[in-house]
């Protein structure tokens, strides 16, 4: 059974002519390691990694756009972030429900 890590050294000159590709369109904080779990999040997240062939694998890599990458991860960015973690449950109330504050007081 192949692991990611030993799938991943099997790729490496793929994610790195990728990545060259990459920084040639000024993506420059792009890295082969988000290049890699792009393909493992988004591409398979819904398959076996094991049933997958090799030129399957490289052939992803090279149709993926540095767009693609970035949106991922923008919305990964998005989703994380508490947006309400300094606000308290009153202020949030009057956030979520501002006319039921507005009779209260």
């Amino acid at each position: 059974m192949i692991q990611y890590e030993e799938l991943y050294k099997k790729v490496l000159p793929v994610l790195e002519s990728k990545l060259e590709e990459i920084k040639y369109y000024e993506y420059d904080s792009i890295t082969k390691e988000d290049i890699w779990n792009f393909c493992i999040k988004k591409k398979w997240r819904k398959q076996i990694i094991e049933e997958i062939h090799l030129h399957e694998i490289v052939a992803t890599i090279f149709t993926i756009k540095a767009s693609d990458i970035v949106s991922h991860f923008q919305i990964q960015q998005f989703q994380a972030v508490d947006w309400f973690s300094e606000i308290n449950n009153d202020e949030l109330k009057d956030l979520l429900n501002p006319k039921a504050s507005e009779t209260e007081k």
